[in-house]
């Protein structure tokens, strides 16, 4: 019980830290009674053909990013709290105008009441950035022109209470997550995108099988910007789910939830929308070293300055083999569609992307990995459709 509740805590953080890695480094820790503290640092240089994301006059760079990551975690019996730091350096060597430093420090706590009461609680504080020629400034919008990276500030604050014990036939989760977002820089286009999103769920889980559950889940997110244009777009959006959860049938684990959606504007100006929405993720090991994932949803993306909103459909599928215990692979592909609605002339995207990444565990505490990306955008809007390659090698490395 104590190793489940320790990894639930470092889970999150070690998958950030392994996208960046492309690596499974297994890092020591220094014992300093009563915590842990587990340091990595992870060095990426890579090649990109297209740093702006533009359909025409592309500029390359090599690229650097440092990101030295720290873990702080202590355990008391069942409960577990972790304190989590990292710093991401990037370095464009044909344009210094972009180079940025990302700050990202959280706070999380496990704590086991009693067998059937359980509670998660996450909070974080974030200075990140926005690419040129990603989100408000992408090709063709009004931010177009600006000359260095969107800076923006995140603070979130989330918790998640589970009421039903392990073999017990029914559950409930209740989750809550509040998130206050501000950009820092360019105010005269970045002044009414700074935004508050408070999502609220409640889920019931009914046991059929020892691994099979059905599910029953309502979500509500209010989403507030902090400037309104003349017409809002603040909105609320409700979404009811039927669905099935289950892990180990057949090889395979795997969560399907299948229902509607209503999002409503603040606004009378603005259309309100109505329809299905999905969510499904599904894992196949045929062999104890060869995993499929299989994801695709629908959701609805905050516009960038186009239209109401964008209806996202999505579909990701990945394959990791691991040839032994030191060579991995890992194949991913997805296709996005996003409708922009409300747009003037109807914008359409289609978004294909495909990568192949290669890791080489040479120590438990040492790992290499090369990897290629492709991204491909389409749309029915001049001046948007771009291509974009990279290439990459990195270097992990821990205690």
């Amino acid at each position: 019980m104590k190793n489940r509740t320790l990894a639930s805590i470092l889970t999150p953080c070690a998958l950030i830290l392994y996208s960046h890695a492309f690596a499974a480094i297994r890092p020591a820790s220094i014992d300093a009674e009563p915590v842990s503290i587990i340091p990595t640092l992870n060095v990426q240089t890579s090649y990109d053909d297209n740093i702006f994301s533009s359909n025409s006059a592309e500029v390359d760079s090599q690229k650097t990013v440092i990101s030295p990551n720290f873990q702080v975690i202590a355990e008391d019996g069942f409960n577990a709290y972790r304190a989590r730091y990292t710093l991401n350096h990037g370095m464009y060597q044909s344009s210094s105008d972009d180079n940025y430093t990302d700050h990202n420090l959280g706070v999380d706590a496990h704590l086991e009441f009693d067998a059937r009461n359980m509670l998660d609680l996450n909070s974080s504080y974030s200075k990140n950035h926005e690419e040129r020629g990603t989100g408000i400034t992408e090709s063709g919008n009004i931010g177009a022109t600006v000359t260095a990276p969107l800076e923006y500030d995140t603070k979130s604050v989330s918790f998640t209470y589970t009421y039903g014990a392990v073999d017990a036939a029914g559950k409930l989760v209740f989750s809550g997550r509040y998130d206050d977002k501000e950009y820092q820089n360019f105010r005269t286009i970045t002044n009414e995108r700074d935004s508050e999103l408070t999502t609220f769920s409640g889920t019931f889980y009914y046991r059929i099988q020892p691994k099979t559950s059905l599910l029953f889940e309502i979500r509500d997110q209010t989403l507030n910007y902090k400037t309104d244009p003349a017409a809002s777009l603040d909105s609320e959006t409700l979404r009811y789910f039927v669905g099935a959860t289950w892990e180990g049938s057949a090889k395979t684990t795997g969560t399907i939830k299948l229902g509607h959606v209503q999002k409503d504007f603040k606004s009378s100006a603005r259309n309100d929308f109505s329809g299905s929405s999905w969510e499904a993720a599904l894992k196949w090991e045929p062999l104890s070293y060869s995993v499929f994932n299989f994801a695709t949803s629908q959701s609805e993306k905050e516009s960038s300055g186009i239209g109401d909103f964008i209806d996202s459909k999505v579909i990701r599928l990945s394959w990791t083999h691991d040839w032994n215990d030191q060579l991995q692979t890992i194949f991913s592909s997805g296709y996005t569609n996003d409708d922009y609605k409300g747009s003037t002339g109807g914008r359409e995207d289609e978004i294909t992307d495909a990568s192949l990444r290669l890791n080489y565990d040479m120590r438990r505490w040492l790992s290499f990995g090369v990897g290629y990306s492709h991204q491909n955008t389409e749309s029915n809007i001049s001046g948007i459709p771009f291509d974009r390659n990279i290439y990459l090698i990195s270097v992990t490395g821990s205690l």
